[in-house]
């Protein structure tokens, strides 16, 4: 019995080929994560980022209005940056409104190379319930008339001030792109930054957040890679050639 023509053959071998797994040219993979720790200023508008930490010599030249950072236990695309520092630009309702789309070039570099940059693109609103005082709660999103705009006309907080047992912790979330300069590939970036206020409930960890003192953060971001369109292609070439492979068998 004969199983293959010989113009079937060259079909499916090819389209064999054309659907095994293709190895994405991109350093940047889904599922890296970036684990930073810093400290900031928090006011009712604003967030400034200070650059303070210990053996990080960029600060000493650092440009207006950031911030640093360290890395750690960061993976993948990220690993690169463990044990390094970088910088974070500070933001503020004005420019980088929040619950509404918008472009922070560089929000965050890297000081040992430039491999990698993250773009800031959206802060959505905190999703607790909603108080000015947060007074006698234990989960709250803080709101401010100052912070009202068309996007955000309760004039909501980016922050849930979630009671835990150590305290409260301050959390709120980014949404970003990341940028691979070695080959020109860019991937979504999600996370949460957060702050933890030891010996306090969200009433008095609000009142202390605003009472312009510093506090630690640490955040976790979090890659995803589209999958890039020259991979989409190829798989279709692969199920092309084994439709002409079964075209030519049934003819």
């Amino acid at each position: 019995m004969k199983l293959f023509n010989k113009g079937a053959l060259p079909a499916l071998i090819c389209g064999l080929a054309l659907m095994a797994p293709v190895p994405s040219l991109a350093a940047l993979i889904t599922g890296s994560q970036l684990n930073i720790t810093g400290a900031g200023v928090v006011g009712a508008t604003f967030l400034n980022f200070q650059c303070n930490l210990p053996g990080d010599t960029t600060c000493a030249t650092a440009p207006a209005g950031t911030g640093d950072f360290a890395v750690n236990n960061s993976t993948l695309s990220f690993a690169q940056y463990n044990g390094t520092f970088g910088l974070i630009k500070s933001i503020n309702n004005a420019a980088q409104p929040l619950n509404t789309p918008f472009l922070l070039p560089d929000f965050m570099t890297f000081d040992l190379n430039n491999n990698i940059t993250i773009d800031l693109t959206f802060i959505p609103l905190g999703n607790d319930p909603v108080s000015a005082t947060c007074a006698g709660m234990q989960h709250c999103t803080p709101q401010s008339p100052a912070l009202i705009t068309p996007n955000n006309p309760q004039g909501l907080s980016a922050f849930n001030l979630d009671q835990n047992a150590t305290g409260t912790a301050a959390v709120f979330g980014v949404f970003g792109i990341a940028h691979d300069h070695t080959d020109g590939s860019s991937a979504n970036i999600a996370g949460t930054l957060t702050s933890q206020f030891t010996g306090d409930d969200p009433a008095a960890a609000l009142l202390r957040a605003l009472g312009g003192s510093s506090q630690t953060y640490s955040s976790n971001l979090t890659l995803t890679v589209v999958p890039e369109p020259s991979a989409l292609v190829l798989g279709g070439l692969g199920l092309l050639g084994l439709s002409i492979f079964k075209f030519r068998k049934r003819a």
